[in-house]
């Protein structure tokens, strides 16, 4: 057992290193990634960034499984690597919470910098650099709990000199911000938690984000990881753990304690274009593939659902996560917020469409105007008659497909909404097709404006969303809603789609009428959205043993609103 307990102790502390930082780890957890990689993963060795091996998913799922395999000068040099700094001084923060750590000489000690276009290091100034670390964890520990509502770290005993959460100061390589690392295991499980320490660089100086502002972000990006990690806890029984979602909460935190800082902004080209594989299809958004598609890119996934229902949903999530991990504690806050992720992750994916020169930040992100525009994921022209993509995508993902029409192009929004497939550790794409016409098309279709014609074509059409956009108009380029598809063939289609806009969420009734007006199906169903739109469900398998071939008169009644259909059904 203590075999095991050191296991998972090391794994995590490996995991939160990679995870927590915001791009490169230092020289000791490059070597320790080296030793894991010789053992567990032959193939990866050479797979090197600038300052050497990386962490990534593979290291970290291979390095879970393979860990009692490792040689024991292994495992010792990997436990020295991880050992707390050894620092000259310290002392604790005004609020008596933090023993701040640091030496007063040598290449260690903190500085503050100079401001302008080069700026420099002021020496002899490690006294009031070490003044800052103090107030701004202070800050960051009264926002993110006293005001915020998150649960505090747990102590760890008298390591680091007392029971106060240790900050240890020492140099970091460029853009590597800090780590917050755990060190014992305080609750074993299928969910873990453990008490850590920080570590943050001691000047900022030269960092994409630099001086005062880059210890702010990193002091409210640590802090909040020590929190996840050690009040809400890490699963084990989910793929990846979701680390994509602790780095992008952290991340969102940076933008709550500090909204005037915007270190967030370098992040996002990574999500709005080249978040995808190398056949152009979008990664599921439950991937974690530190470094560079480790969460940071998906903060605004935060931002979209505080805009929706609130700062206290974030919070709700995590409370959620001492039950279950990320997917089924989202979904049962939602649920309780009257919606659910297959409505928000469709809408969140309209979202992103609405950046750049784009932006509305009334209706879409406050700051949109700043992020990037999203790139397609695959661009085909239309020759007057047809435009066909044959593609896949992952389970919960957003793929942007662009048609080059006369004088504008039409978007295809397809976000698929398969979250509990996404939560399984090896996903398949799912093949689906787009054609676009003039004419006629093979159903499932919908009509657009200017004549067009859209066909969807998929294994499992239920699994998609699909929202078609003119970019000249950056409107629906839809036509007035109605049932889809019309004919409903129930012998290959899987539902009828009714769009009733302005519908107030909860169960309709359906009636069907035949052509001399006899009641022949009548059952509830309940509302539902799709990238914001409201609509009702019906399954073909509903209708099959119930409804004859002909055309019916289909009423939707939703509390005092009622919406007429006429559709053709084919057995």
């Amino acid at each position: 057992m203590r075999e095991f307990g050191d296991a998972c102790r090391f794994l995590t502390l490996l995991i939160v290193a990679g995870q927590a930082c915001f791009a490169q780890i230092g020289q000791a957890r490059q070597r320790a990634a080296e030793l894991i990689l010789r053992q567990v993963k032959p193939e990866l060795k050479n797979i090197q960034g600038p300052s050497g091996i990386k962490c990534g998913t593979s290291l970290i799922a291979w390095a879970y499984i393979h860990w009692r395999e490792l040689p024991a000068l292994d495992k010792r040099e990997i436990a020295s690597a991880l050992q707390r700094p050894v620092m000259q001084k310290d002392r604790l923060s005004p609020s008596g919470r933090f023993r701040i750590h640091y030496d007063t000489t040598g290449i260690d000690a903190p500085a503050l910098i100079t401001t302008g276009p080069a700026p420099q290091r002021i020496e002899n100034t490690y006294e009031q650099y070490v003044d800052s670390v103090a107030t701004i964890f202070d800050f960051c520990l009264r926002q993110e709990t006293d005001s915020l509502g998150y649960a505090e770290p747990p102590p760890d005993g008298q390591q680091g000199g007392g029971p106060e959460y240790d900050i240890y100061i020492e140099p970091r390589t460029k853009d590597d911000f800090g780590a917050e690392t755990p060190v014992d295991l305080i609750e074993d499980g299928p969910r873990q938690r453990f008490s850590s320490f920080i570590v943050i660089d001691n000047d900022y100086l030269d960092f994409r984000t630099a001086g005062m502002d880059g210890l702010k972000i990193t002091a409210a990006h640590e802090f909040h990881h020590a929190v996840q990690v050690g009040a809400y806890g890490i699963w084990n029984t989910v793929p990846n753990s979701d680390f994509y979602f602790y780095e992008l909460t952290s991340v969102w935190m940076e933008h709550v304690l500090y909204p005037s800082i915007h270190d967030y902004y370098f992040d996002l080209p990574t999500y709005f274009e080249r978040f995808r594989d190398s056949q152009g299809r979008s990664y599921s958004f439950t991937t974690w593939e530190p470094p560079t598609f480790a969460g940071y890119e998906r903060s605004i996934w935060a931002h979209f659902l505080v805009k929706r229902f609130g700062q206290e949903v974030m919070r709700e999530i995590w409370e959620g996560m001492r039950a279950n991990p990320f997917l089924q504690s989202v979904s049962e806050v939602l649920q309780r917020h009257g919606s659910t992720i297959e409505s928000e992750f469709s809408l969140f994916s309209y979202w992103n469409f609405f950046t750049a020169d784009r932006a509305d930040s009334v209706r879409f992100y406050a700051e949109g105007a700043s992020y990037p525009r999203y790139v397609p994921n695959a661009t085909v022209a239309y020759d007057g008659l047809t435009a066909v993509i044959t593609t896949s995508g992952f389970p919960l993902s957003t793929q942007f497909y662009q048609f080059s029409i006369s004088n504008d192009t039409l978007v295809a929004v397809v976000a698929n909404i398969e979250a509990d497939q996404a939560e399984e550790a090896s996903t398949t794409p799912r093949s689906l097709g787009l054609t676009l016409a003039s004419g006629n098309v093979r159903p499932p279709n919908q009509r657009l404006a200017k004549g067009y014609v859209v066909g969807f074509t998929s294994a499992n059409p239920g699994a998609w969303r699909t929202l078609y956009l003119e970019s000249a108009t950056r409107s629906s380029a839809s036509i007035a809603p109605d049932a889809a598809p019309n004919p409903l063939r129930l012998s290959r289609d899987s539902k009828l789609s009714l769009p009733i806009p302005g519908a107030t969420r909860g169960d309709a009734h359906i009636y069907m009428f035949g052509s001399s007006l006899d009641l022949v199906f009548s059952e509830d169903y309940p509302v539902t959205e799709s990238f914001g739109n409201k609509m009702i469900t019906i399954p073909a398998d509903a209708l099959r043993s119930r409804v004859p071939s002909g055309v019916y008169f289909v009423i939707a009644r939703c509390g005092d609103q009622e919406f007429k259909w006429k559709v053709a059904i084919l057995q």
